[in-house]
């Protein structure tokens, strides 16, 4: 006992020294910042005293590196080097963790030299676009600039041999008895350098050559007899050499071999991977306690919801405990597990924080390849467990245990979109609805098949999380509103296999398009236990989900009890939720890497009729049957062929007449004779309202409508919801959509019918795929577009199909910046026989010559209107109107290029961008009085223009503020009438209320300074409203008064001011005192306006003299001297400042007989007979101020 005892106490000190020795090791060392700006990228350089770990994940514009040691130096010093590419940083967490923000989405590489770590930030290399791009030219040779870097890693059982892709690209393996040949579909150089830094046998011995398809073939020499294994690890291919033989005896009879490994048993290989994981990990692998897999069999309750009752030693309850427990676990026994940034011993560069050991724990065993493909999506902290609010309605979760099946009840009140899958050992019900689930009956449940309940908050939804035994499936149904997960040990399968299906054209490029319909808001969210992103699309009707997954080169769709689940596999994929479907692209990569149309899921052939009255036999998709339609008539067979249906027709009853009719129908249309076709669709409509109304006779009316030129009416058949979900369907409505210029669901349209179908007449699919193609260079899918070109070229086409064709090409090349070969294909056109594709040649040369400056514009006008005559009647004219519109608006020739436009809106005036020509219309014409360009034409010319395009007057304040801008520039060149009739339209037609009295009132004082009292009135009468504010109100009454004295009616006048006491109402009164002689009042009134003004001896404006002339005037002709004097005594030195001097000094100082009357005053002196008090005022302010300023 003793001697176990010392040997205790030995080990514990050795242990202590050894810790105390690692403590010294691993003391703390501070980083330095440095920073240096080139051309093409920033850096940030962090220098250390000994080499420290790092790991870097990368969240949108913000890059995370978190060191194992705190960085100290000062960054903003640092930063003020920078600022091209690296906006800010900042060091947080004691200083391990540095946020790097980028100025734009920028590339990044993060690399060791010695002791320092380097981020540098810019246009480091190509983006993945503009490799796709070099690619679909094929115009030279492939580059060999990027090489393969290939590492060397010793293990104690098998030599690692590691291959840096520069790109992910397929590869090939063929095993021979001396040496393994990994084949690659593109060609690189093998890094020579890289590779002799090891050397060994082995490595020596690769050699690498060009193989016949122009791909790269790589030889790996090996021992006779040895074993090897190989696997995909994002980028890298891994290939493992195995030291030592395996014995055949360790084979089992009953073992699958996996795919991935040459020879060998697969037990003992899975077991090599996992132990590789773990190792990489720094884990310690976890033991089976008796050495034996648990049976298949076996169902066990595996899950307790009750820990004390949970044996915690076991692999199972291992298995069962939540990630956060064994994270913990993880934690603690192997500290803080940080893979750095340098090579590892195998080769293969990872870089982590610590996240990789949640992986490794639900990685499925013989899959390493999972640890090698970090995604920067992987969070440290698990989904659902964060601090978000749940909100929406409360809904009961039950559990009720059946036999040999648990159901798992959510009773939601309302009808809400659902996705049911198993992953990881988990159960997912998701929901496209946001609600707090009451888990309060499942959690305190005993053993059982399902457990360990938790509700994760995902955005536009939410989700309940369980655990579920190995081989339990689940099964979907309703009862009501509620959702039913059944679950058992029986293979379940959703009753409806989503049916997917490759678009090599759409808006975003090639993509895969899954059929369905009650589609809820797709939710992304984040697996808790195996780290990655999900995309979830909920669907309302029963059982609709995937009975297989299904891998694609970016992303992955896996399989489920109920709904869409995608996991993407690049950063940049896309959903996109429509009416009848979901779409998965990636718009940034112009599409997916998909190949040519297939359908991926459910049968190939129906097997029976999928609706009342369509044929059997139909692929998927197709609603018309052409080959059994020509019933394999040959073309002198055609008119035997006719009049034997036709003798059919005659022979059979009314009644049964219908079916001959339709077969005549359908050869017609089979061998493109659309007119005949759509003769006996009319009369089957007439006599058979039943037939017509099936999908396939309505398809049939839309498509001969479209052949026929009838675009619009084949539009209108073509839209009927039977036709939904047929792709053939939907090549005719994006065909008929693309001939009436709708281009954005012509585009949506064609990339659900894919392609166009072999069978069809010739001149069908001429004139399909050229619209399709046009549609798919709208979209700037080159490849789409090429591929309908390739079709049209493949077919024979006629002289006229062919420079068609050539023209398109010409479109793809230019967009593709080809742009002299273009421009060859565009020149040839022009002096060809064929006027379609002369005619736009033509004008697209012109485009080019304007964008290039070869031209200007007024010679593009006059070339422009040149071809406006060579093609008339359909979009090209409609084009050319609206282009050369906009041409004479930018040469500022308003008339001529608001009459283009206003010709394409009225010669086209159902085309889909009429509306559009309508409101730049409006816009411009209104531009041209609101921003000032009006001020710099004559007021005649802007009136003119106005008069000219009075309909684009825009509603509301806009077009009044036009109408009364251009009444004040009249107003100032004094035409009267002209600005008075702009007026009264607005008053009688545009406005109401307030502003409808104060323009009113403004009308009435243009007609009276043009001497129409009457037609004032009118005004006034015109406009009256409620409601106006007393200043407003006084004056219109003032106008009144004014109108009603200049028709003779001068005491009405008086009688509507008489409670006015304002200078004006004076003013007005003067001019009624005046009129009329009545010289004692209109004494006291000048009197009153005048007030105080001269009486200090200053000098005094013209006004004030005229009003104390006309005072003088009124005290002479009434003869009041007294006051006569007083005002000669007062205002004489101010008067002989004025040119009424000699009028005041002749009135002031008359005698008895020299002035016998007033006609005599008046007659000696004008500017004593001319006196309006009233008008003048206004007169004055107008110049000074606008017209729609008065009021």
């Amino acid at each position: 006992m003793n001697k176990y005892a010392d040997k205790k106490i030995v080990f514990t000190y050795l242990l202590t020294f050894i810790w105390a020795a690692l403590i010294v090791i691993s003391a703390p060392s501070f980083a330095k910042i440095n920073a240096t700006q080139a051309k093409d990228f920033d850096r940030l350089v962090f220098d250390w005293e000994s080499k420290v770990k790092y790991s870097v994940q990368r969240f949108g514009l913000e890059l995370l590196i978190e060191f194992d040691q705190p960085v100290t130096g000062d960054m903003q010093a640092a930063l003020q080097k920078l600022g091209q590419f690296i906006k800010s940083a900042k060091i947080q967490s004691a200083g391990k963790e540095v946020v790097i923000q980028f100025t734009a989405r920028h590339k990044y590489k993060v690399y060791r030299i010695e002791n320092s770590i380097s981020v540098e930030v810019g246009r480091l290399e190509q983006t993945r676009k503009i490799n796709k791009l070099q690619k679909s030219k094929n115009e030279s040779p492939r580059s060999t600039d990027k090489k393969v870097v290939i590492r060397v890693g010793e293990h104690p059982k098998y030599r690692r041999i590691v291959f840096e892709l520069p790109a992910l690209i397929k590869y090939k393996v063929q095993d021979s008895e001396m040496q393994i040949d990994l084949l690659f579909n593109e060609y690189f150089e093998l890094d020579s350098n890289l590779k002799t830094k090891k050397a060994n046998a082995n490595l020596l011995g690769i050699n690498s050559r060009k193989s016949n398809d122009g791909g790269l073939v790589v030889s790996i020499p090996k021992a006779k007899g040895s074993k090897f294994r190989h696997f995909l690890a994002g980028k890298k291919i891994v290939v493992d050499l195995f030291k030592q033989k395996i014995s055949d005896n360790k084979k089992s009879k009953n073992t699958k071999l996996s795919p991935n490994i040459s020879t060998g048993d697969a037990s003992n290989n899975q077991d090599e991977n996992k132990k590789f994981l773990l190792q990489q990990l720094g884990l310690k692998e976890v033991q089976q306690t008796n050495g034996e897999k648990p049976e298949k069999e076996s169902i066990q309750p595996l899950i307790s919801n009750d820990p004390k009752k949970e044996d915690l030693s076991s692999p199972k309850s291992q298995d069962s405990r939540s990630l956060s427990e064994r994270k913990s676990k993880v934690s603690k026994s192997e500290k803080n597990i940080m893979i750095t940034g340098k090579q590892a011993d195998d080769g293969v560069l990872l870089r982590d924080s610590g996240t990789q050991a949640e992986k490794v724990l639900s990685v499925v065993d013989g899959a390493p390849s999972q640890i090698f493909n970090p995604s920067k999506w992987l969070v440290n902290k698990l989904a659902g467990d964060d601090k978000n609010t749940l909100s929406g309605p409360d809904v009961k979760v039950r559990l009720l245990k059946n036999n040999n099946v648990d159901s798992l009840f959510v009773d939601w009140g309302k009808d809400v979109p659902a996705a049911v899958f198993t992953r990881a050992g988990n159960l997912w019900v998701v929901f496209g609805e946001e609600a707090r689930f009451d888990l309060s009956r499942v959690q305190n449940l005993k053993k059982g098949i399902i457990g360990d309940f938790r509700q994760l908050s995902v955005k536009g939804g939410t989700a309940i999380l369980a655990k579920i035994a190995p081989g339990i499936s689940p099964a979907v149904w309703r009862k009501g509103s509620s959702w039913v997960v059944d679950l058992s040990a029986r293979i379940t399968r959703p009753d409806v296999d989503l049916e997917l299906v490759t678009q090599q054209t759409s808006p975003q490029g090639p993509r895969v398009f899954v059929l369905a319909d009650g589609i809820g808001k797709y939710i992304e969210t984040y697996d808790p236990v195996v780290g990655d992103r999900l995309f979830i699309v909920p669907l309302s009707p029963l059982s609709r989900g995937l009975k297989m997954s299904r891998k694609f080169a970016q992303f992955e769709i896996l399989r489920s009890a109920q709904g869409l689940i995608v996991r993407p596999l690049i950063d940049e994929l896309e959903i996109r939720v429509m009416p009848d479907g979901v779409a998965i692209t990636a718009s940034q990569f112009k599409g997916l890497e998909v190949s040519k149309r297939q359908i991926v899921s459910g049968q190939t052939i129906s097997g029976g009729s999928q609706i009342d009255g369509l044929p059997k036999g139909l692929e998927p998709g197709r609603i018309f049957n052409l080959e059994t339609w020509r019933q394999n008539t040959k073309p002198e067979e055609f008119l035997e062929m006719k009049q034997s249906i036709q003798q059919q027709i005659s022979q059979a009853t009314s009644i049964a007449r219908g079916g001959p009719r339709l077969r005549l129908a359908q050869f017609y249309f089979s061998k493109g004779l659309a007119a005949e076709t759509m003769g006996l669709l009319r009369t089957i409509s007439d006599s058979d309202d039943e037939m017509a109304r099936r999908p396939d006779v309505i398809a049939l009316r839309g498509a001969s409508h479209f052949i026929l030129g009838r675009f619009l009416e084949a539009e209108k058949e073509l839209d009927n919801k039977v036709l939904n979900g047929f792709s053939e369907a939907e090549l005719w409505r994006g065909a008929s959509n693309a001939a009436q210029g709708k281009w954005t669901a012509a585009i949506e349209h064609f990339a659900r019918a894919g392609e166009i179908p072999g069978d069809y007449p010739r001149n069908f699919s001429i004139q399909l795929a050229l619209l399709a193609a046009e549609a798919a260079i709208r979209a700037e899918d080159y490849r789409g577009a090429g591929v309908f070109l390739d079709a049209i070229a493949q077919g024979r086409p006629t002289i006229g199909e062919q420079a068609r064709l050539n023209y398109l090409r010409g479109r793809v090349l230019y967009a593709s910046s080809d742009t002299t070969t273009a421009l060859n294909y565009w020149r040839r056109l022009t002096q060809g026989s064929d006027r379609w594709a002369r005619v736009r040649a033509k004008r697209a040369l012109i485009e080019h010559k304007l964008r290039t400056n070869i031209i200007t514009r007024l010679q593009a006008i006059e070339s422009l209107e040149q071809l406006r005559f060579a093609w008339r009647g359909d979009q090209l004219e409609f084009d050319l109107l609206r282009r050369l519109g906009e041409l004479y608006i930018e040469e500022k020739d308003f008339p001529s290029g608001l009459k283009s436009l206003r010709q394409a809106v009225t010669f086209f005036p159902n085309n889909i961008a009429a509306r559009a020509v309508s409101k730049k219309m409006t816009k411009s014409f209104s531009g041209i009085y609101t921003d000032g360009t009006s001020d710099a034409m004559t007021p005649l010319t802007a009136l003119a223009l106005y008069d000219q395009f009075r309909e684009l007057t825009p509603v509301g304040r806009r077009g009044d503020k036009i109408i009364q801008r251009l009444a004040d520039r009249l107003v100032e060149v004094d035409l009267l009438d002209r600005a008075s009739i702009l007026l009264d339209r607005q008053v009688r037609f545009r406005l109401q209320g307030v502003q409808k009295a104060q323009v009113g009132g403004r009308l009435a004082l243009i007609r009276l300074l043009d001497r129409q009292p009457g037609t004032a009135l009118e005004a006034l009468d015109e406009s009256v409203a409620p409601g106006l504010d007393p200043k407003l109100a006084l004056q219109r009454k003032r106008l009144r008064a004014r109108s009603v004295f200049e028709l003779g009616d001068s005491e009405t006048a008086l009688k509507l001011i008489n409670a006015d006491k304002e200078r004006d109402a004076d003013l007005l009164r003067a001019d009624i005192f005046w009129r009329t002689r009545n010289w004692v009042s209109a004494g006291k009134v000048f009197e009153r306006l005048l007030g105080n003004d001269g009486q200090d001896g200053r000098r005094i404006n013209d006004l004030s003299a005229t009003l104390i002339l006309n005072w003088v005037v009124a005290l002479s002709m009434s003869e009041q001297g007294e006051a006569l004097n007083k005002v000669r005594q007062i205002y004489s030195l101010q008067m002989d400042m004025t040119q009424y001097r000699e009028a005041f000094r002749l009135i002031t100082n008359k005698t008895d007989g020299d002035i016998q009357d007033f006609r005599t005053l008046t007659d000696r002196f004008k500017e004593i007979g001319r006196f309006q008090a009233f008008l003048t005022t206004y007169r004055e302010k107008l110049k000074t101020k606008l017209l729609s300023e008065m009021n």
